[in-house]
């Protein structure tokens, strides 16, 4: 079992965000990332993305998407996405205690750009879940910029939505907007059907994206590959839920 040792107890889910993770796949938890740290954290991506972009990789990429994988690698300032107690109880709450941490990902949707179509990341429904991610805002997402496109409690229905679809880039039935201020981390289940929205904005919409899963599953990421001086950084309760320890 990921130990919980060094999770200090601070704020907690509230049994209205719990309750929407049960049945609507998602909620959103405000005011996570205090407005320097998401600056920062904007600023590191962007030199990171330009370091890395002439460099191999095997992900597709989206025109007027700057997407960066594997943050950690790079800098242990993304340490928090791994330890942040409310984030790790709200994960928790999903997937049941033992968990670890897959990936973490910078998304950057410039302007005119950023839509994809609805998708789910495990086919499976109902529980037990395999998988939760979190969206770290590091701008605010509105229906103009965006905003992550979701189809509430599909995570627990079996029905073939996207058999069904005659184009998952359209506004399906049912489909909701889940919009959330600048720092916030929006939580949902990885076997929701989502999508990221079209930015209708002059300015980029920026985000950190996270994905824990049970642990003893594979991850995305090889964590004993991190570099030595970003390894030798972390903590051990960020070692724990790396699955270092």
């Amino acid at each position: 079992m990921a130990a919980q040792a060094g999770l200090v107890a601070g704020r907690l889910l509230t049994p209205e965000q719990r309750n929407e993770l049960d049945e609507a796949g998602y909620t959103v938890i405000p005011g996570v990332l205090p407005a320097a740290e998401c600056d920062q954290w904007s600023r590191v991506i962007d030199d990171m993305w330009l370091a890395e972009r002439s460099k191999p990789h095997d992900y597709r990429e989206e025109a007027g998407v700057q997407f960066t994988d594997n943050l950690l690698r790079y800098s242990a300032v993304f340490e928090r996405t791994v330890t942040e107690p409310v984030v790790v109880e709200a994960m928790r709450h999903v997937l049941g205690p033992d968990v670890i941490v897959s990936l973490i990902n910078g998304r950057r949707s410039d302007p005119g750009h950023g839509l994809q179509p609805i998708h789910e990341l495990d086919r499976r429904r109902g529980k037990p879940f395999l998988a939760c991610n979190g969206i770290w805002c590091l701008d605010e997402f509105t229906t103009a910029n965006g905003a992550t496109r979701v189809l509430p409690g599909s995570h627990l229905n079996g029905e073939p939505y996207l058999s069904r679809m005659v184009d998952p880039l359209l506004t399906q039935q049912g489909e909701e907007q889940v919009t959330a201020p600048r720092g916030a981390v929006i939580i949902f289940n990885s076997h929701l059907l989502h999508a990221g929205g079209l930015n209708r904005t002059d300015r980029p919409r920026r985000s950190v994206q996270t994905q824990f899963t049970l642990s003893g599953r594979p991850t995305e990421y090889a964590w004993d590959e991190l570099p030595p001086d970003i390894a030798s950084a972390l903590r051990p309760e960020s070692l724990e839920l790396l699955g270092l320890r």
